[in-house]
């Protein structure tokens, strides 16, 4: 028997979609009918969760900044190198996977809105990815550095969204290896993810 998803279940999800539209169609082409229809429920029922379509993307580029701030802060205490690098790959991929619409907002985290708030949210997450990553922000940092993290983060979203919607739950835990290697390998570090991981245990 399918568990019912509780109240904050429910909320994340319709955050997490709204996310993802945000980043593909930016503000004006987020409509709580385009949520509604990529979720399944009610536009009624979004709007009775979240008022407006505005507080609904507030809330949604809200929440990816929590989850941000989160994963970074389950690196904060590796120092900079292939250790930190393998652990913050392994937390965003398994956030990736549950949340797809957190990974595409993260990906677009350069991209402008004409809305200054909103904007200012999606710096902070920006600037907290990059610290995940011991870049000193955006476009800052060694070049190579900056193209090669840009690059993993590229990979990881593409191959995160890229499972159809009709696949077998199992799908995503199968792929997320691949994923992990594909985004690792764009890093360059000359060894293996495993052998990072390990020293990121220790």
């Amino acid at each position: 028997m399918r568990i019912r998803p509780s109240k904050e279940e429910i909320d994340e999800e319709v955050l997490d979609t709204a996310a993802g539209l945000l980043a593909r169609r930016g503000v004006k082409g987020t409509s709580i009918q385009a949520v509604a229809d990529a979720t399944g429920y009610s536009k009624a029922g979004i709007l009775n969760r979240f008022t407006s379509k505005d507080a609904l993307i507030e809330r949604a580029v809200q929440q990816c900044g929590r989850q941000t701030r989160t994963a970074l802060h389950t690196v904060s205490d590796l120092p900079c190198g292939p250790a930190r690098d393998a652990a913050a790959l392994v937390t965003l991929t398994e956030l990736a996977l549950r949340r797809p619409g957190y990974i595409t907002l993260v990906s677009a985290f350069m991209t402008p809105l004409e809305e200054p708030h909103l904007q200012r949210g999606l710096e902070l997450l920006g600037e907290d990815f990059c610290r995940m990553f011991c870049l000193p922000g955006p476009r800052q940092g060694d070049l190579e550095r900056w193209c090669r993290v840009i690059g993993a983060l590229g990979a990881l979203c593409t191959l995160a969204v890229a499972t159809p919607d009709h696949a077998p739950v199992t799908v995503p835990l199968q792929a997320q290896p691949h994923i992990l290697a594909t985004a690792w390998s764009a890093l360059g570090h000359g060894m293996a993810l495993g052998d990072a991981q390990t020293a990121a245990a220790t």
